[in-house]
């Protein structure tokens, strides 16, 4: 399929990943207003060390949007720095960021969060990431 006939489950009774290594974070000890960051323990080297800065945004008043309220929002932000064959590091990211109206329920926030990591996963969106294709 492509991603013009896009598939997506809803409502899948799990996501099971296995194989692979299982990868150890713990918190880098830098705790603000609703943000953490996290490391992977045994990556020893601190220029490419792999992190997860997550942050969570609670709703507040606002008078302009359709309920009186800001959304909801949680954010995880994957990175993984890699050493350039020319001695400069980048860094590679990946960001999950779900955002929701106070009214939803725990079913349809779970259905974002569902639908997101298919999006990551589905082999009909790989080539968007892989291969940079709409196609």
């Amino acid at each position: 399929m492509s991603l013009q006939n896009a598939g997506i489950v809803t409502a899948p009774s799990a996501f099971t990943p296995t194989g692979g290594t299982a990868l150890t974070f713990v918190s880098a000890g830098n705790f603000a207003a609703g943000k953490v960051t996290l490391y992977v323990a045994a990556d020893t080297d601190f220029r490419v060390r792999r992190t997860i800065d997550v942050t969570v945004k609670t709703p507040t008043p606002q008078l302009s949007t359709p309920n009186g309220y800001t959304q909801a929002r949680g954010k995880a932000i994957f990175k993984k720095p890699k050493l350039l064959a020319n001695g400069k590091i980048t860094v590679n990211t990946v960001t999950v960021d779900v955002a929701y109206d106070v009214e939803c329920t725990q079913a349809e926030i779970q259905e974002l969060m569902d639908v997101g990591a298919q999006m990551l996963v589905d082999s009909d969106f790989i080539p968007v990431y892989k291969a940079l294709s709409l196609a």
